[in-house]
């Protein structure tokens, strides 16, 4: 299958964060950071951008009690995070990382088995955070002897938790169309982005479709739906995700050192690539016109590539006219 789409690349890392696992990076426009977490070191740091200087910027790094899967801001509490850690749903004090525990969801037995691992913020200031389950990932796909046991929960500001989704593997990128009609959602170790019917108002879901599916041929016993993709791509982990204003996907491709962007329809229409960073995580909008492509990276027990673990910029506003969807906040 001939590659169709536009292929760029980010060229030299933009900083040097040296994260084991890199995740969740977000962009606060009031102070122009961007904040990000590494689950490996139980890490969350803090960059400026507004002087940044790629010889002498550092981040700050605060470094909670537990480890911090996920994190995003609060509409009326601007030093505080509401986050996923190990297990359960927290708030995070930004200025020391303090942990306040609001709802555990996974008892502490489980620990080393299932965890929590992304999550994000819906229109109506729900925060919806899912589970990886680290056994099953370890399983081949085509191994249906031990279902996976991860599970995705909507978390409201009243301190509610529903469960919306169980059976899943490694739970990731969570975004929303701009018109909030589709809510999407990666299984890394499950090798699919879905596509879900979303009612803003109840915060339910409902018509999963697969949207990308980057399965192998004979990874499944369930049939191809989603559009299809260059062989090259399969075998990739779809990861961290964002929305661009137009409503295009943009989805950090583990495995593949890659951020790929797809058109509502499925189309896959740009890819930018890494300098030897195979296990790209997260990408995230920042700058003042939320034009600028960010993406956090891993390098597990020096594997990923020379430049694993470093963050990565790209210019998208100059290159392609889009700009990214502001990130909503959680209202509790």
């Amino acid at each position: 299958m001939p590659e169709t789409h536009e292929v760029v690349y980010f060229g030299e890392p933009f900083y040097n964060s040296a994260c084991e696992l890199g995740e969740g990076p977000i962009y606060r426009p009031e102070d122009n950071t961007l904040h990000f977490v590494d689950l490996r070191s139980a890490s969350i740091h803090v960059l400026p951008l507004s002087s940044y200087d790629i010889k002498t910027t550092r981040a700050e790094i605060r470094i909670p009690s537990d480890v911090v899967t996920a994190i995003a801001f609060r509409k009326d509490h601007p030093r505080s995070y509401v986050g996923s850690t190990t297990l359960g749903i927290a708030f995070v004090d930004e200025n020391n990382g303090a942990i306040q525990m609001r709802k555990q969801l996974l008892p502490e037995s489980i620990r080393g088995k299932i965890r929590f691992n992304d999550g994000a913020v819906d229109c109506k200031g729900r925060f919806w955070a899912g589970e990886t389950d680290e056994e099953a990932c370890q399983i081949p796909l085509s191994d249906r002897s031990y279902p996976p046991k991860g599970r995705l929960w909507r978390f409201d500001p009243d301190g509610t938790a529903t469960q919306m989704l169980d059976g899943i593997y490694c739970s990731n990128g969570i975004g929303w169309s701009p018109d909030n009609k589709y809510m999407y959602y990666n299984d890394s170790c499950g090798l699919l982005t879905r596509r879900f019917d979303f009612d803003a108002e109840s915060g339910t879901i409902s018509n999963c479709i697969d949207f990308a599916d980057f399965r192998e041929p004979g990874d499944s016993k369930t049939p191809r739906t989603a559009p299809e993709l260059l062989e090259r791509l399969l075998g990739g982990e779809p990861d961290g995700l964002v929305m661009d204003t137009e409503g295009n996907i943009w989805i950090a491709l583990w495995n593949k050192g890659c951020v790929l962007c797809f058109k509502s329809d499925g189309e896959l229409i740009r890819e930018v690539r890494s300098n030897d960073a195979k296990y790209m995580t997260c990408p995230a909008w920042g700058g003042e016109k939320l034009d600028i492509l960010f993406c956090t990276s891993a390098k597990l027990s020096g594997e990923g590539g020379s430049n694993g673990g470093k963050l990565w910029r790209f210019d998208a506003g100059k290159q392609w006219g889009v700009r990214g969807q502001a990130k909503y906040k959680f209202a509790g």
